[in-house]
Order: structure tokens, then sequence, then C-alpha cells
């Protein structure tokens, strides 16, 4: 119970800093893209998809960050998008390279984007 309770004010906190800085999906997606190729080792193929995924989850990120509405009202939403994105990425990346992400990828990229927004 703390663990979602922690995980859930690390998210708000988390969107409440995206929408204060207005980050650039573009950017968001270019670096995501980058240490996932680096991290995960992509192929090719495999960095053609993610890059196209993640420029499409930024997106969506960024578009909802836009709306009206309180940042705590926004957080079922933006855990559907990181499930749905977390789906996409299962049909493209191999069952290893999707535990990395899991445990060591993408809390790196969430590190990196909170302090990004902290300035």
């Amino acid at each position: 119970m703390k663990t979602r309770i922690s995980i859930l004010l690390l998210l708000l906190t988390t969107v409440q800093n995206i929408t204060a800085q207005k980050m650039d999906p573009q950017e968001m997606a270019d670096y995501q893209t980058k240490i996932m190729s680096e991290e995960l080792e992509l192929n090719e193929s495999q960095k053609k998809r993610v890059t196209e995924l993640n420029l499409e989850f930024s997106e969506k990120q960024a578009e909802l960050m836009n709306k009206e509405g309180s940042m705590f009202s926004k957080m079922g939403d933006m855990k559907k998008i990181g499930k749905e994105k977390n789906a996409a990425l299962e049909e493209i990346l191999t069952k290893e390279q999707m535990e990395k992400y899991k445990d060591q990828v993408g809390p790196k990229i969430r590190k990196h984007m909170r302090e990004k927004m902290r300035g």
C-alpha cells in the first residue's frame, strides 16, 4: 500500500513538473529512443519502431498535460498511457529487453525526466 501511494505521489509530482515546464514531445521521444537504443542494444528495425512509438506516446502525454483539469484527475489517464506504451513495447522488444526496460531503463528515463523538469 505504501508503495502504491509512493508511486502515485511520484507520478503526480512528475505530471506537475511536466506541466510547469511544457517539455517538447519530440525532445522527450528523442531522449527515450537514445537511451533505449544504447541500453537495450536495439537492432535497426526495433529502433525505427521504438522511435515512432516514443513520439506517439510523448505526444499523447503532452496533449493530456495541456488539457484543463487538476493533476490528480490526470493520473489515471497517465497510467493508462503508460500501460498502453508497455503493451506496444512488448510487441517490439524481446522478453529480455522488456525485462531490462522495466527494471532498469524505464526508471532511468523517468529519473532523467524528473531532474530535467526541476531544472
